[in-house]
């Protein structure tokens, strides 16, 4: 490829995934109970392990990527005599677009080849969704330059919906009112929500029932869905099932296969087990 594209763990693609498009990726550390791990490919814990350790009450948390990790991992990156389009997690849910936009200001101005970083507004799929399209881009011959364009233009076009199983995560996290989430649990209210224009989480429908709120996910899609894309993903945590039966009611409604992809731990950290999310193509992220 004429330039490199590259992107945080939070996009949630497989490592798979990640060669098949040929982007790079920089891990982003998570902690449980304390412990550190995300360091490398070998300091990870197990996809149910991590879950079930939030299942007994582990405390979790995550870090953003500061800039000497940006700048080691950019400074390699040019040292491959090519441009870099970095794709980078909503910068309304962490620091790492700003770190990496510092970092790459520094770099463009003694480097000849230079480093572009887009705020994705995006998070788990969606943010893999949209580095999967600027992939899918690059690979049709466009330049650096209109790779980087149409990455600016492509991302407002992601939607992103998702439910939770559990309330306590997102008000531990702040997105929620701890009186909101005790309630909702008992009530069994399970809020769909949205990750909006800017890259926030937004609630925008509540219904009573695990199965209605899958429902709901498909029920989004059928309204918002704009085939501009065939490629629809599907994160969970640890929560398979549930993940298939949306995966399966969006074939049997659009007769398309969709990909299924477990949560990463960095979100997940913060949504718990049990979260099924759905991401597509739409005309706009605004809800109506």
């Amino acid at each position: 490829m004429d330039f490199i594209i590259a992107t945080d763990s939070t996009c949630d693609l497989t490592k798979e995934m990640l060669r098949e498009h040929e982007v790079a990726c920089r891990d982003m550390m998570y902690f449980v109970n304390d412990v550190a791990y995300g360091k490398s490919e070998s300091n990870q814990l197990e996809f149910h392990e991590f879950y079930d350790a939030m299942r007994k009450g582990a405390r979790t948390s995550t870090s953003m990527i500061n800039e000497d990790d940006a700048r080691t991992f950019l400074t390699e990156l040019l040292g491959e005599g090519k441009d870099v389009l970095y794709l980078a997690f909503a910068s309304a849910l962490s620091g790492t677009y700003d770190n990496f936009k510092r970092v790459a200001e520094e770099l463009n101005a003694t480097n000849e080849h230079k480093v572009y970083v887009v705020d994705s507004k995006a998070a788990s799929g969606g943010e893999g969704l949209f580095v999967t399209l600027v992939a899918n881009k690059r690979a049709s011959g466009a330049s650096f330059e209109e790779t980087c364009k149409y990455a600016e233009e492509v991302r407002d076009r992601v939607i992103h919906y998702f439910v939770v199983d559990d309330l306590k995560y997102l008000a531990r996290g702040g997105r929620l009112s701890k009186g909101s989430a005790f309630f909702g649990n008992i009530l069994n209210v399970k809020p769909v929500l949205h990750v909006d224009e800017i890259g926030r989480l937004v609630p925008v429908k509540k219904v009573i029932g695990r199965k209605k709120s899958l429902k709901a996910l498909v029920d989004k899609m059928e309204e918002r869905y704009n085939h501009e894309s065939d490629t629809v993903y599907i994160t969970h945590g640890d929560c398979y099932d549930d993940a298939k039966y949306v995966a399966d009611e969006v074939t049997a409604k659009f007769g398309m296969p969709v990909k299924i992809i477990p949560l990463s731990y960095v979100i997940g950290s913060h949504s718990g087990p049990g979260t099924v999310a759905l991401f597509f193509t739409g005309d706009t992220r605004t809800e109506e």
